[in-house]
């Protein structure tokens, strides 16, 4: 490595290279990171690094190209630590992989030949202080979704948002003022919505019971657990998802559960999800749909999802541009089917 660097730094002979210590430093810390999620771990700053699996990918290649480029492989420290930096780098794309084109596909892709009911959905994070509703309003308009789920929605997103009222005239409108508000459109008749606590006393999720026209009701699941942070471990995030799972897994109609749900799809805690509920996952074998964090393109991991019962088959996922928020909002294409 002094060959690589000592032009810049002109060390004296003999004495230790900062660079080496701190391209050392840097590897453990990136191998270390890269086993973390292996662990069930619900402290905040621990479970973060689930999340970007895609980064830490691109950071071990970075780091062991100039392994070997400005070290080389004689020393069999050198060796060793390349052979990590590999293995870390399949378990980041045995997480991936599942969210490209390579992985296999969950739900079905819509054979538009078949009998099938459309339904389409726009869900996203709106962010409480972005106050650009006249974005929201457009893609309502250009995407003209049955069902519209937001979330982070205060007084003021209820108010600007106040026109859709005429489109959708089936609504739940839980507006709050601590970045857990929740507004609901539907052009379904609502046959039942239960604002539960299912955890936590101030973090609320719905649950709603639509009359779609095809003998069952459909049973829609908002979320929006609370992200890791100081405040908030992930045990309250894990067993709010745990409990709709275990509910939704006796729920024999068709099923939608959606919002900003602070995971990703190959944690621990969703991949339990989808077992217990038996629901899937669109994204699977399609991609990652990254839709956080829309102002920092280098700090991107998909946050918000919908999963949904085996009664449907997917057309389309598209997402949109954020507009304000540090979300990007989905739109998703649905087929449930009817053919017997």
């Amino acid at each position: 490595m002094a060959d690589l660097f000592g032009v810049v730094f002109s060390l004296p002979e003999g004495r230790t290279n900062i660079i080496d210590i701190v391209f050392y430093i840097w590897s453990a810390g990136l191998i270390v990171g890269s086993l973390i999620p292996l662990m069930p771990e619900q402290t905040y700053w621990l479970r973060a690094w689930t999340y970007a699996r895609l980064q830490m990918l691109a950071l071990l290649t970075i780091t062991a190209l100039i392994l070997i480029l400005g070290y080389g492989l004689q020393n069999s420290w050198h060796l060793a630590l390349l052979v990590a930096f590999i293995l870390c780098a399949i378990l980041c794309l045995r997480d991936i992989l599942p969210f490209t084109s390579l992985g296999q596909k969950q739900v079905p892709t819509l054979n538009p030949d078949q009998g099938h009911m459309p339904l389409r959905l726009l869900v996203g994070n709106v962010l409480m202080e972005n106050d650009r509703f006249d974005a929201m309003l457009d893609k309502i308009e250009t995407h003209d979704p049955d069902i519209v789920f937001l979330v982070e929605t205060d007084q003021k997103w209820a108010d600007g948002l106040a026109v859709l009222k005429s489109r959708f005239p089936h609504t739940y409108l839980l507006p709050l003022e601590d970045f857990n508000g929740m507004l609901f459109y539907s052009k379904f008749p609502i046959l039942k919505v239960d604002e539960r606590y299912l955890v936590q006393d101030h973090i609320p999720s719905l649950t709603i019971d639509l009359d779609i026209g095809q003998g069952e009701p459909l049973r829609f699941y908002g979320v929006h657990p609370r992200p890791p942070r100081p405040e908030d471990d992930t045990a309250d995030l894990d067993k709010e998802l745990i409990l709709i799972a275990e509910e939704a897994g006796q729920h024999a109609s068709p099923i939608l559960v959606t919002g900003d749900l602070n995971d990703v799809g190959w944690s621990s805690t969703t991949k339990a999800f989808l077992r217990i509920s038996g629901l899937l996952d669109p994204r699977r074998g399609r991609g990652l749909y990254n839709s956080y964090n829309a102002k920092n393109p280098l700090v991107r991991w998909p946050l918000d999802h919908l999963f949904i019962s085996d009664h449907f088959a997917l057309q389309n996922v598209r997402r949109l541009d954020a507009s304000g928020s540090d979300h990007f909002p989905l739109v998703i294409e649905l087929g449930l089917m009817t053919d017997a």
